[in-house]
């Protein structure tokens, strides 16, 4: 007993010393921050700092922040005039190309109110061919050069055409491109260049002097008129429920579009405004103060920047589209009174 209990720590250290010589014979080499050890090998050291940026070559997270934000940032701007371009068309043009049938008023106006009517066609400056009537009153001194607003044709201005008619002027409403049976589409250029067609037809093809045309704008066609007094000669201006500039009056409907500056948006930017301080034809401005589609506060603006001689009518109790029917005394009378002072200057 005593014998077999001695040998066995022998045994048991033998066996663990073989099993530890085995261990380190077999051992891998290990890497420990670029050295690698063995007890069996020679020391090996490589040095990979130049393998890595230090510390002041790395771009910190505000310099990279930066540098995108930049870049995002010219990216939008040079994208801007694009999208702008494409929701102008989306939310300022409702144009509508529905024939409507309007032989019936036609032929009550040229019976009742002693008047020709014609319907005439002429090319604006990219060679669309437009659509327009042409009411050519007996007797008529004064022609109105109508240009109306974003939405409808022709058709849907007859009652604003009998008025005219019936205080004794003949006139001419026309439809931007893109409405009524007018070709191509439309965009903010092309109805300056529309408007800019439609008085050379009255000037140069049905004899009109500039001293007897009177340029009327109804809501987006009031910028439309100021574009066209601003490139010919005309007697009067007359501008219903209009805006004092375009970015001015989208960025208070759409409030996200104070994210663009002005430069962005399609030029010309329609700043009436802008036009009215330095314009000498006289003015008259016709707002309903319940106007809540362009609020009253636009003819203020454009009536404060007026350098000629001006009148602001304000119509108590009509909205944008009612003029006629909830202001029509008011507003027959302001029309009458200032074709009348246009006449006796002339």
């Amino acid at each position: 007993m005593n014998l077999n209990t001695s040998q066995t720590p022998e045994t048991e250290t033998t066996t663990q010393a073989t099993a530890s010589s085995t261990e380190t014979k077999k051992k891998p080499l290990e890497d420990e921050g670029g050295q690698f050890k063995s007890e069996n090998a020679p020391k090996l050291h490589v040095n990979l700092d130049h393998w890595k940026l230090k510390e002041s070559e790395k771009p910190s997270f505000k310099r990279r922040a930066t540098i995108e934000a930049v870049k995002l940032t010219i990216l939008f701007f040079l994208l801007s005039p694009i999208c702008l371009f494409q929701l102008t068309r989306i939310l300022l043009f409702f144009p509508d190309q529905t024939a409507y049938d309007i032989a019936q008023p036609l032929q009550f106006i040229e019976e009742k109110l002693k008047t020709k009517v014609e319907e005439v066609k002429f090319k604006t400056a990219n060679g669309k061919l437009l659509n327009g009537l042409y009411f050519a009153r007996q007797g008529a001194k004064q022609v109105f050069l109508l240009s109306h607003g974003n939405a409808g044709n022709n058709a849907h201005r007859l009652p604003n055409i009998v008025h005219m008619l019936n205080l004794g002027a003949s006139v001419l409403v026309y439809d931007y491109q893109g409405y009524g049976k007018s070709e191509g589409d439309p965009s903010v250029k092309g109805i300056v260049e529309d408007g800019v067609a439609a008085y050379d037809f009255l000037h140069k093809v049905k004899g009109w002097s500039p001293k007897q045309i009177l340029a009327y704008g109804e809501s987006l066609g009031c910028a439309v008129t100021c574009q066209i007094a601003k490139q010919r000669e005309v007697a009067g201006i007359v501008l219903q429920s209009g805006f004092s500039s375009l970015p001015i009056a989208a960025r208070d409907r759409f409030i996200w579009l104070h994210l663009f500056p002005d430069f962005t948006f399609p030029q010309p930017q329609l700043n009436n405004c802008d036009f009215l301080a330095h314009s000498k034809a006289p003015l008259l401005l016709i707002h309903g103060e319940k106007d809540y589609v362009l609020p009253i506060k636009y003819a203020d603006q454009m009536f404060a920047a007026a350098s000629c001689p001006k009148q602001l009518v304000r119509l108590k109790n009509s909205g944008h589209n009612d003029v006629l029917n909830l202001d029509l005394k008011e507003y027959t009378a302001a029309l009458g009174s200032f074709m009348k002072s246009l006449d006796e200057q002339s």
